[in-house]
């Protein structure tokens, strides 16, 4: 019995030793204002083109911080938040003036292919109505920001931009002879609901498109610009411009990263027979992909290749496609949960238990009784309902957290024998 996708805490807030047959998963994320602070990476099943791991974050000036206190990293670990031509998405973490944060790959590694390899959403929208034509005026919400991408965490390559055109986006909105001065830098092409996984040639007017825009919008970049062939790490800098809006939304708006070109990674010990970048049980339990035949759809793309970009291995097609792995972490020493983002109107649950109670029986893991510690949660984090309940000396907690309602997503997720996970009773509702 694998206990994974969880956290524990022990009696005094210290993690308890491993259980007999099984293995305890640490995983935490203390995020503070102006501190980078690592979190340990968690081995995963899945791979998609979303970022994994929060590996710096440093926020910058902010007249006012949010009515929670924090800020919610995880909105950045998955994909864009939904918006239209003339609004931008609020599934978006604010930078502030001079802000930056480093984003990790841990389950996959985005490669040079032909054309861009990766779009930057920011929530840049049209302050005017969207051109009809390339000939038409418009302006855009636009809040510049720098993109560097590094293999190792340590040497980043940055992305050329005009710094003298950046030095004019002085206004809340940008004309469209100032915008086509800016590529090389995220923020300033509009972003809204659409294919996230196409991206957007700001040199070709997409007359099929809104504002002429294709995709999801965002901002491309191709890592042959910084002579890379490979990247994990991608940090966005907010340059400290004299505009926005005065509050917790100051500094550049991120949404997320999308991949576009990516390998995944295997993890130790995973077997991998036709040699797609996917584990044979991950083909099988997960994607329902062939883990015999390299491209399982015969599009001409590797099984492994096309879920790190979040295209489904199994059906030959453009759509985006990912599986919805949550990713959770516990701070403080009052017990607050944190998740990645699964996209906008998503709604979670959390719960607690004891891992005293945790046994293998029938085909499942029979959690206990639980308590619902946050029944259907609009934002990312437990912060407003933090947990205060200590365990027992000897004992331990496990914190779970599943996409709402019951029967949606993963559930509570499944062992290493692919057991799911069902609470006895006290379950969300």
């Amino acid at each position: 019995m694998d206990i994974t996708c969880l956290d524990c805490r022990g009696s005094g807030r210290r993690a308890p030793p491993p259980l007999a047959g099984a293995r305890v998963v640490i995983a935490g994320l203390a995020v503070a204002l102006a501190i980078a602070v690592p979190a340990p990476a968690r081995a995963q099943a899945t791979s998609d083109c979303f970022p994994d791991r929060v590996a710096a974050l440093s926020i910058g000036a902010v007249a006012s911080p949010p009515a929670t206190n924090s800020w919610q990293p995880g909105i950045l670990l998955g994909p864009p938040g939904s918006a239209t031509p003339t609004t931008g998405s609020l599934s978006v973490m604010s930078l502030g003036h001079g802000g930056s944060v480093v984003l990790e790959f841990t389950d996959n590694v985005i490669i040079d292919g032909p054309g861009p390899d990766l779009v930057v959403f920011e929530n840049a929208f049209f302050c005017t109505s969207p051109p009809a034509t390339a000939a038409d005026p418009y302006s855009v919400f636009a809040e510049p920001g720098i993109v560097a991408v590094s293999e190792d965490g340590t040497d980043y390559r940055t992305f050329p931009y005009d710094a003298a055109a950046l030095a004019q986006v002085t206004t809340l909105c940008t004309d469209r002879s100032l915008i086509g001065q800016l590529h090389g830098l995220l923020g300033i092409t509009p972003s809204f609901t659409g294919n996230y996984t196409v991206p957007d040639d700001p040199l070709v007017f997409d007359a099929g498109a809104p504002g002429g825009v294709s995709g999801h919008g965002g901002d491309a970049f191709d890592l042959a610009t910084v002579g890379l062939s490979r990247a994990r790490f991608v940090r966005l800098t907010d340059p400290n411009l004299p505009l926005g809006i005065p509050g917790p939304s100051d500094g550049v708006d991120i949404d997320t990263v999308v991949a576009l070109h990516a390998r995944p990674l295997l993890q130790p010990g995973q077997a991998d027979t036709d040699g797609d970048g996917l584990s044979d049980e991950a083909e099988q339990i997960l994607y329902q992909s062939d883990p015999n035949r390299v491209d399982t759809d015969a599009d001409g793309v590797p099984d492994g290749e096309e879920a790190a970009s979040c295209r489904n291995p199994s059906i030959a097609g453009t759509d985006p496609f990912f599986i919805p792995d949550i990713d959770l972490r516990v701070e403080g020493a009052a017990t607050v949960a944190g998740w990645n983002f699964l996209g906008s109107a998503v709604l979670y649950d959390v719960i607690r238990g004891g891992t005293k109670a945790l046994r293998s029986i029938g085909g499942m893991v029979d959690l206990g009784v639980v308590t619902c510690i946050e029944n259907d949660s609009t934002d990312l984090t437990t912060r407003n309902l933090a947990d205060t309940v200590l365990p027992l000396p000897g004992e331990a907690f496990f914190y779970l957290v599943r996409q709402a309602p019951a029967g949606s997503g993963l559930g509570y997720g499944a062992s290493s024998a692919h057991e799911p996970r069902i609470p006895a009773s006290g379950d969300c509702r």
